[in-house]
């Protein structure tokens, strides 16, 4: 730990005592946008891939799918332990000095460290996979995770390169990977399952099918990295230094800087084991307390796929609320670095407002508009309660994830972690208790309790240790009130809806589709005019928005918003 710590505290402070801050800033900046630009079109895209994979191959592969991703991401965590992240910080120290045989000597030990992870990883999800079958309640995910954890041979390799040039501030080949990786991973399941239905393939080499996509775009991702790789003048060109290129070429530094990686790596490898360990627990529990309560063979997984359908949505809404608050880690950082406390409270106050508004208007206008949404995404409305539950988790999810970037840009790396690993407990002992008893809509119950107890604590500590004081009454009034207006708003619309009906008859999904993308976009509007017209907006957030300045300055003028 204070390994990690001295190196984020030498980068930062090399960083902010360089007399080229402001460039360096700026190019940071454009760098973050890149980056964050790449991850949001990977997630988005992966997000949404799972969605023509239900509607062709239906519930029952779609399940396993569900079951067995969330398995492969727990082995390729635990094989790269936070290496990527430790190489891209020691990187990052060695350029600013201008090390390039450190470089080289860290690049290879994380190359080492992950190859032999990833291998040990193979070994062990290939070895287990019918035990892992028998846990998950269903033989026929056997090959899927055979199938899957052919990708451990390359991914882990791929966050070796990615720590590389982001330590480097090169952000191109990282992000370009990224987005070949998931372009290729979705193309290439898509192709196998189109091929698998032509061909009249079993539910279970269909499911095997789909998870062979981790091997075509981890395959791309790499190539991609290697070409950089090949052109790397600081790997082409090596300048003798004296005694240091001898070293870093023996055995004895190679085992050093694999030493140092692996200290490095321990906190973000435990933050990390979060996010697979509580998809894990949905996938061994609820089908086996299902096959408990009496349901067997094919129902398992179908109804496991049914439990599924609101995760992308919610996992959507998650991933734009925490890409948002991950900008805000190394600002908070430098603030924290520089003792700059009001500069921190302001950007987490800031934050946690954004939150509630962004979270509480997706979670109820998710929920009101369930019933079209599940129709349009998967053309019936089977499991819609369960649909709705799953939503509600949105809120909790989106404040989890918020929490954990502003936690960590504070320095409490293993809090987060700490608080997500309680929700997965708690997720499965109330499993335990709530699917025998009420099916997959007891689990989506279970789901909302949990994540709602990791959130709150995380809220409490990440406002205090920021020195936040929130205004609760007319911050709760001013979203109260927008809420108001939105479901009045999305109410008059499912009116004009039906009425168009009558004049107009739609199929049962076109008539979901006109509800529901309407609906999102009134909703979305409604919801952020009515909270500037009750001021619970200010200026002063919405200046803080990308290109809400010049917003800003046109309702000020036209005396619809409070000057700051």
């Amino acid at each position: 730990m204070f390994l990690y710590m001295s190196v984020v505290k030498d980068t930062q402070i090399s960083a902010a005592s360089s007399a080229e801050a402001s460039s360096r800033k700026d190019h940071w900046l454009h760098g973050a946008v890149l980056l964050g630009g790449a991850a949001l079109f990977s997630k988005v895209l992966g997000t949404f891939q799972k969605i023509p994979l239900q509607n062709l191959a239906g519930d029952r592969v779609f399940g396993i799918y569900n079951a067995v991703y969330p398995l492969y991401q727990l082995l390729l965590y635990l094989s790269s332990a936070g290496i990527p992240v430790a190489v891209s910080l020691l990187i990052a120290k060695y350029h600013e000095a201008g090390d390039r045989a450190a470089m080289r000597g860290v690049l290879r030990a994380g190359l080492l460290l992950l190859m032999a992870g990833g291998l040990l990883g193979f070994g062990v999800m290939w070895l287990i996979a019918d035990l892992a079958a028998s846990w998950l309640g269903d033989p026929d995910t056997a090959w899927a995770i055979r199938m899957a954890s052919l990708g451990l041979w390359l991914v882990p390799a791929v966050g070796a390169l990615r720590g590389y040039y982001q330590g480097q501030q090169q952000i191109l080949p990282s992000a370009l990977s990224q987005v070949i990786e998931q372009t290729f991973r979705v193309a290439a399941m898509l192709s196998l399952l189109l091929a698998g239905l032509a061909a009249g393939w079993p539910a279970s080499h269909i499911a095997a099918g789909t998870m062979a996509g981790t091997i075509a775009g981890g395959a791309a991702g790499l190539a991609v990295l290697l070409l950089f790789w090949l052109r790397d003048p600081a790997l082409r060109i090596r300048p003798h230094y004296a005694g240091h290129d001898a070293e870093a070429k023996s055995w004895r530094g190679l085992l050093s800087s694999m030493r140092n990686l692996a200290r490095l790596a321990l906190p973000v490898a435990f933050g990390s084991l979060a996010v697979p360990v509580a998809g894990i627990v949905d996938a061994i529990t609820v089908p086996r307390l299902l096959a408990a309560s009496g349901l067997g063979g094919t129902d398992l997984m179908t109804m496991f796929g049914l439990y599924s359908r609101g995760q992308p949505l919610v996992q959507l809404v998650v991933m734009v609320a925490g890409g948002a608050a991950g900008a805000l880690v190394p600002i908070l950082a430098v603030a924290r670095a520089r003792g700059d406390l009001a500069d921190m409270s302001v950007r987490t106050e800031l934050a946690m407002r954004f939150t509630w508004w962004f979270g509480t208007a997706a979670t109820v206008g998710l929920v009101w508009l369930a019933e079209p949404i599940n129709i349009l995404l998967y053309s019936d409305n089977q499991s819609t309660w369960t649909f709705i539950w799953v939503c509600c988790t949105a809120l909790a999810g989106s404040l989890n994830a918020v929490t954990a970037a502003l936690l960590q840009g504070m320095g409490s790396v293993r809090l987060p972690a700490l608080l997500l690993l309680v929700a997965a407990l708690l997720k499965g002992l109330l499993n335990a208790v709530l699917v025998p008893a009420y099916g997959i809509e007891g689990a989506a119950y279970a789901g909302v309790i949990a994540l709602t107890a990791a959130a709150l604590p995380g809220v409490i500590v990440a406002v205090r240790t920021a020195g936040v004081r929130l205004p609760a009454r007319p911050y709760a009034a001013g979203t109260a009130f927008a809420l108001a207006c939105m479901l009045a708003a999305l109410w008059l619309l499912e009116r004009l809806h039906g009425g168009l009906l009558d004049v107009l008859p739609l199929p049962g999904r076109g008539a979901a589709a006109v509800l529901a993308l309407t609906g999102v976009a009134v909703g979305a509007m409604v919801f952020a005019a009515a909270l500037v017209a009750s001021g619970g907006l200010s200026a002063r957030e919405l200046r803080a928005l990308p290109g809400g300045s010049k917003l800003a300055g046109l309702l000020e003028r036209l005396r619809l918003l409070k000057r700051a």
